[in-house]
């Protein structure tokens, strides 16, 4: 019935084993409860370091000469309920994410392969960071992309940092067809350039496409369960965990404001969310055997006060979706068209085909927008420090304090995300 492949179990091996040679005792005998979900609790402590050494590559210290902006933004992420809950717990989202950081600032940092093999090694906690080693791939593609662009264009006296992002597709079609008709050099130069930072994403690419030919699918266990689907609202309700995590900066008076005067000024983009939103709602909403079954998680609950209160529900909150869709936009507005195509990409390949609403499937897709985003203010990132504690003392109380029985087994049961 395990879904996963055994990361987590290899991790814990790798850990118990030294510990139990260190003690002087079998290895069995430090492989209690304890100390495997001490591997999570060192997890944590690694992606806590990861966020801050990927914050620091990403933004420029000029706009934090103290970096105090960057402590406080790595605390936050550090914090964020959703994952922070399951660092107590034996689960893989802790490992999941320290393997993708790792993947993550090798790639910032120019070194590929290595990059690679941490990507392979997040792929051994959940299949589904093959989408991330794509993102990874994206980025590197990106940037060859954008250097070779600006070298052609510096001979032209075109200034990209003037360009929005449709003028930039433009001007990177018109400089590709041609370089295709008259300097093949160039163009051949370029393709020489992304093949010798991607060959190694691209290796293990191939090494898990023969994985799923040999497993005839991406899913290992009970694969009944686990069927791809075109679920396209469970973007919707990413977009409302992010703006509910990081609100003191994608909800304040000004983006507010900003939102209204933009709605006033492109009212046929609207329209066009609206319907277009209306579709994915009303044809590709799915609910989930377990969602509906299993009443210790949070997801049961909201799903059932708030999506299944009415039938005209889910329609209701569109307006909403549209300005969560708006204010992550609105953050990222800075990041140049290519690295929002990759991660919009990644983003639907890795939420939509996913049947479950599981609101651990939006830790990495978050913490990728978030690292990424705009400094926030001061005090905007104290409040959303104090909102995940607030709300990690609440999810750990009721899991310690509010426990209960079901009538069919004589376990207790306990809340969680």
């Amino acid at each position: 019935m395990i879904t996963t492949l055994p990361g987590l179990y290899m991790m814990s091996v790798g850990v118990l084993k030294p510990v139990s040679a260190i003690l002087n005792i079998p290895v069995l005998e430090v492989c209690t409860t304890f100390w495997l979900r001490a591997t999570n609790i060192f997890f944590s402590f690694g992606n806590f370091y990861l966020i801050y050494t990927i914050l620091k590559k990403l933004h420029n210290p000029v706009f934090d000469p103290d970096g105090i902006k960057i402590a406080l933004t790595t605390l936050a992420l550090s914090l964020l309920p959703v994952l922070y809950f399951f660092t107590f717990l034996y689960y893989t989202d802790q490992g999941s994410t320290f393997f993708v950081l790792m993947m993550y600032l090798f790639s910032l940092h120019g070194n590929h392969k290595m990059a690679a093999i941490f990507g392979t090694a997040s792929i051994l906690f959940r299949q589904t960071n093959i989408i991330w080693v794509i993102f990874m791939a994206g980025l590197a593609v990106r940037k060859e992309l954008s250097l070779w662009l600006k070298q052609i264009c510096e001979k032209k006296d075109i200034k990209l940092e003037n360009l929005n992002d449709l003028e930039l597709l433009k001007v990177t079609f018109t400089v590709v067809c041609d370089c295709a008709k008259a300097k093949r050099n160039l163009l051949f130069s370029l393709f020489s350039d992304i093949v010798k930072n991607v060959w190694a994403y691209v290796l293990v690419g191939i090494g898990f496409g023969i994985f799923i030919i040999l497993n005839k699918g991406i899913v290992v266990g009970d694969r009944t369960q686990h069927v791809a689907v075109l679920h396209f609202p469970q973007l919707f309700y990413f977009l409302t965990m992010t703006n509910f995590f990081s609100l003191f900066h994608l909800c304040s008076p000004y983006k507010v404001w900003e939102f209204l005067k933009f709605c006033i000024r492109h009212p046929l983009f609207m329209l066009s969310f609206f319907g277009v939103a209306f579709l994915m709602i009303h044809y590709f909403t799915y609910e989930h055997k377990y969602l509906l079954a299993d009443n210790r998680h949070f997801t049961f609950y909201i799903w059932r006060k708030i999506y299944r209160r009415h039938e005209y529900v889910k329609y209701i909150l569109i307006p909403a979706y549209f300005y969560f869709f708006w204010s992550v936009l609105d953050e990222i507005k800075f990041r140049d068209i290519y690295w929002k195509l990759v991660y919009s990409i990644c983003l639907v390949a890795a939420l939509v085909p996913q049947k479950l609403l599981e609101y651990r499937y939006f830790i990495l897709p978050y913490l990728i927008f978030r690292m990424n985003m705009r400094h926030g203010t001061a005090l905007g990132l104290f409040h959303e420090i104090l909102l995940a504690i607030v709300v990690n003392v609440l999810t750990v109380y009721l899991f310690v304090n509010m426990s209960f029985r079901w009538k069919h087994e004589d376990e207790v049961q306990r809340f969680m995300w």
